[in-house]
């Protein structure tokens, strides 16, 4: 009786020896799987320390497989549970890293800024009274001169400046300089200084980028005057300076 008892007794514990092993190595062989799999898909690159993490589970799983032939089974289990958590963050991270960046948003263009347009005089038509053939005429208001010289003040540079914009601006036409005086004085000597301030605008647009060839000058005196010279306003306005259009 006693030998039919320690038969059956050993008999049931080879049975759970020969069991325990062989379902731990399945799971065993589903780790090892996971981690070639991950490494084929370039894991060693994307996700190095958790595929490192994964594999060293793996051989302390199967040391303790072979080790205690499976009778330690609770602590090869949490090993390759833990070796297949391992590998799962390893696949996440490897995913993630295939993921394309979202595109950075383009930064919108700075805004263009117009430049302010050149302040130019305004053209007029000459009237054959004036002692012109019809012409356009580019009246050019805001040039002075100091009293009795052909010294140009400081304000009319700005009036010049825009005489020279419009003529790089239309570079196929001549001007004539023409200059004008009010009635004060002697004609032959208000011709005379006309004739000067003629010349001195003319070489201050040729100083200025225009062509010699393009500006001729002509002083008028006091013969076509556009106002009574009876009044200050009047002279005021007679003393000018024009650019006639050849």
């Amino acid at each position: 009786m006693k030998k039919l008892l320690l038969l059956t007794v050993c008999t049931s514990l080879a049975s759970c020896a020969g069991h325990l092993p062989s379902t731990q190595k399945s799971e065993l062989s589903e780790l090892h799987s996971s981690i070639n799999e991950v490494k084929q898909a370039g894991g060693e690159k994307c996700a190095p320390a958790e595929l490192a993490k994964a594999e060293a589970k793996e051989l302390y799983a199967a040391h303790e497989i072979d080790e205690h032939g499976g009778y330690n089974m609770s602590e090869a289990d949490d090993l390759i549970a833990s070796g297949l958590k391992a590998v799962q963050a390893a696949k996440a991270k490897c995913d993630a890293s295939k993921t394309p960046a979202k595109p950075k948003p383009k930064k919108k263009p700075a805004p263009v800024v117009k430049p302010k347009p050149v302040p130019v005089a305004t053209p007029v038509v000459v009237k054959p009274s004036r002692g012109y053939t019809d012409s356009e005429v580019i009246d050019l208001k805001g040039i002075n001169f100091d009293s009795n010289k052909a010294t140009l003040t400081a304000s009319s540079k700005d009036t010049l400046n825009s005489a020279v914009e419009i003529l790089k601006a239309r570079p196929s036409i001549k001007v004539e300089v023409a200059a004008h005086t009010d009635s004060g004085g002697k004609a032959s000597y208000n011709e005379y200084l006309s004739g000067l301030r003629a010349n001195t605008v003319k070489d201050y647009l040729i100083s200025h980028g225009i062509d010699a060839s393009r500006v001729s000058a002509k002083g008028y005196g006091e013969a076509y005057p556009i106002a009574d010279n009876k009044t200050r306003a009047g002279k005021a306005k007679n003393r000018r300076v024009e650019l006639i259009v050849k």
